[in-house]
């Protein structure tokens, strides 16, 4: 199984790598070896652990032995699953050419609409067992619908499609099939790359890293590791694309320091919650869905990021001004570490000074030898790395320390290579898809090889320089002692092996992580053909439109609640692709640009992670934090509330999507100050005061205002509407500042309390 799962990854590799064929054979060979690996790794599961039974009020009555051989039976399932997946993917691969071909034509044999009814039970089969009823049902039912659409009543009845039409439009009319539609090949090229990027990433001990740096900011501000939850689940939320996973990952760490520190259980919950299903939203990964969407509208990837960067900092900016509020009303704050010093004073420390000094130069060595003498890549980051380690060893020697320049260059070496290195693939990362605009693929491509390489010169420097490594059993001698220079060489191929391993372990993290994903978006290409071609689709849009009489607020609205319900319990990829295919025609009918429409379904769509009755995000976070569900998930709401209100900002100010020269910055600067305002409401804090009903209700109104301004040009005029927006956010911003300073006139002071109201 793990030959198995590593070779999943290095074939994802050679394919970014190569590209020795088109990118439907891709698809089809990545979606079974998918397939393969997930029901092996099931099957593993149950062989090394054994059969487990079950406890519950039905399942109680229900013999152990029963149980047991059920989950028996099942791991043979499994296995045949796995051993078709093997034989159907071989077949359609092998085939291909005749089913694109002569098969139209001449007609498809037994054998094709056989196997093609295999794949589209075996997909449907492995998203049940990977994501549970709600999505598999969904798939079920839309081909009962197509094949009983003649017995719906009103606008579904539809002529009905037979067992034949499900199975070639299912997966045997190969180019044109749901199974190996755009979607799984959208998944196969673009989502997997940086699925096993994030797989290596936790291999290599990144999250660590992350979680470190935060612990380390959370020293300098009043809130303390709470902040640090936010900035560690939207870094790590971004690459792993999954509210439950990331929520897991990182809660497991910040839930407990936030309960040390004293917030109490629900809201340490909550706070991760939100956090976590909101770093798929942030550029420039995006959860993987940024790929999705991309291919979707048939943009560029760069446009998508540009799309999506205020609002995800929109949300992260509403999350924090929320979870800072929280904290000072409740007195949740941590005492500073003076020895840090505070965040504006690290931030224009000397310390600081440098940093900025030494990235100054390292961009304008890379622009010289890139541009200027028009060097490769890799000899330009040669280059740059050469001119940082000479500035530093110069600035080591005039800086007249003790320890002298070499000494000094190794020691901040060694310290770089311990928590900032994880900074060079994020800026490869950065470089290839803002600069060099290259696609998806090959910007993931380079990014994990980076990762890679950067890993075992890591490693290798660690060892050479201080004697260390972050694998105790491969420095340390017989009697666990860390012995001289000479022998620490000798473990140079011990720590080549464990950096080896670390790699294959990613590796295989990886392709674990991708294999559950592969079956869901194949079950949604199967889903949204079967919609199509009963032309339910076009019907629901048709219908949304008159439902709304023409009127775009209730279209938005509706748009809203369906993402949501449809998000509920999916993993947010698959709910986008979904709600996309569904929703955003209607909105574009009534004067959404194409990109806005698609970003304010799929912020929805990832909201479903905090809303209930499901809120899988909560529900982790819950069980982590040993809180019940509904008062955490209340608490989910609250802190996300603007959440909810942002994407109809969006609409409203389409140059935050839609950029202009005139109009992004003042709609920025106006959503804001609204979305501050906005927090203060549902907190009922304004960063001094405990808010009651008359002063909530007037922040609410100016929130409203800043957020909502443009909307009134169709009434009043673009300009008055432009002066209505930017005199409420000025008036919100004046009440906030005099707040914070307490300087509000008395007659408008609320109550100066810090309870828990």
């Amino acid at each position: 199984m793990l030959l198995f799962a590593v070779g999943l990854t290095s074939y994802t590799i050679y394919y970014a790598w190569a590209r020795p064929f088109p990118q439907i054979i891709h698809g089809m060979i990545f979606l079974h070896f998918g397939l393969a690996l997930y029901y092996l790794h099931l099957a593993f599961e149950r062989m090394t652990e054994g059969p487990s039974v079950v406890d519950g009020s039905i399942l109680s009555r229900v013999n152990e032995s029963i149980q047991q051989r059920y989950a028996q039976l099942d791991t043979v399932v499994c296995l045949i699953m796995a051993t078709l997946a093997g034989i159907t993917g071989y077949y359609f691969v092998t085939e291909y050419g005749r089913l694109t071909g002569d098969a139209i034509l001449l007609g498809y044999s037994n054998t094709d609409l056989t196997l093609g009814l295999i794949v589209v039970v075996m997909i449907l089969d492995a998203t049940r067992r990977a994501y549970g009823w709600s999505i598999a049902l969904v798939g079920v039912i839309s081909i009962l619908y197509a094949l009983y659409g003649a017995y719906f009543p009103g606008f579904l009845n539809h002529t009905g499609l037979g067992l034949r039409d499900v199975t070639l439009y299912g997966a045997t009319q190969v180019e044109r099939s749901g199974v190996y539609g755009f979607i799984t090949q959208a998944g196969a090229k673009y989502v997997a790359i940086f699925i096993m990027f994030a797989g290596l990433s936790r291999a290599y001990g990144i999250l660590d890293v992350i979680l470190d740096l935060s612990q380390r900011l959370g020293k300098r501000l009043r809130s303390g590791i709470v902040h640090v939850a936010v900035v560690s689940s939207m870094a790590m939320g971004s690459i792993t694309g999954s509210a439950a996973a990331n929520a897991a990952t990182t809660g497991s760490f910040t839930i407990p320091m936030m309960k040390r520190q004293g917030v109490r259980e629900d809201f340490t919950a909550a706070i991760e919650a939100v956090a976590s299903s909101g770093g798929q939203i942030m550029p420039p990964v995006m959860g993987v869905a940024a790929f999705l969407m991309a291919d979707f509208i048939g943009v560029p990837y760069v446009r998508i990021i540009q799309a999506g960067l205020f609002p995800a900092l929109l949300f992260y900016f509403s999350v924090a001004i929320a979870v800072q509020f929280a904290v000072l009303r409740y007195g949740w704050t941590s005492e500073k570490d003076e020895s840090t010093g505070g965040l504006l004073e690290v931030t224009f420390s000397k310390g600081a000074l440098l940093v900025a000094v030494y990235f100054a130069l390292s961009v304008g060595a890379f622009y010289i030898a890139r541009q200027v003498l028009t060097l490769s890549l890799l000899v330009a980051g040669i280059v740059t790395l050469v001119v940082l380690l000479f500035s530093r060893y110069v600035h080591g020697v005039a800086s007249g320390s003790d320890e002298g320049g070499w000494s000094e260059l190794q020691t901040a070496v060694a310290r770089f290579c311990q928590g900032r290195y994880f900074l060079i693939p994020m800026a490869v990362l950065v470089y290839a898809l803002a600069v060099m605009q290259l696609s998806a693929l090959a910007t993931g491509l380079y990014t994990v090889l980076t990762l890679i390489v950067v890993m075992y010169i890591r490693d290798l420097t660690l060892l050479l320089t201080t004697g260390t490594s972050d694998d105790a059993w491969v420095v340390a001698g017989y009697d666990g002692e860390v012995s001289d220079f000479g022998s620490t060489v000798s473990t140079v191929p011990r720590q080549l092996c464990a950096t080896t391993i670390k790699t294959l372990r990613g590796f295989k993290q990886g392709a674990l992580d991708m294999a559950p994903l592969v079956g869901v978006l194949a079950a949604m290409g199967v889903i949204i053909k079967m919609l199509t071609q009963t032309g339910l689709s076009g019907k629901i849009s048709l219908r949304m439109v008159a439902l709304a009489s023409g009127i775009l607020v209730i279209a938005l609205f509706l748009a809203m609640v369906t993402s949501i319900l449809f998000g509920l319990g999916m993993p947010t990829p698959a709910a986008y692709v979904l709600v996309a295919a569904l929703l955003t025609a209607p909105l574009q009918e009534l004067g959404v640009t194409e990109i806005t429409a698609h970003l304010f379904v799929f912020y929805f769509a990832m909201l479903s992670a905090i809303t209930p009755p499901v809120a899988v995000g909560v529900a982790v976070a819950s069980r982590i934090a040993d809180s019940g569900f509904l008062v955490s998930a209340k608490q989910a709401l609250r802190i996300g509330a603007a959440g909810f209100l942002i994407p109809f900002a969006l609409v409203a100010n389409d140059s935050l999507v839609n950029w202009t020269v005139t109009g992004t910055p003042i709609a920025v600067f106006c959503v804001f100050i609204g979305t501050v305002a906005l927090t203060a409401v549902t907190i009922g804090f304004d960063g001094q005061h405990v808010l009651q009903l008359p002063h909530r209700l007037v922040y609410l109104a100016l929130a409203l205002g800043s957020m909502y301004g443009p909307a009134l040009s169709q009434f009043v005029g673009g300009g008055v509407a432009t002066t209505v927006q930017l005199a409420t956010a000025l008036l919100a911003l004046l009440g906030l500042s005099l707040a914070h300073i307490d300087r509000l006139p008395s007659v408008i002071t609320p109550r100066a309390e810090a309870g828990d109201r």
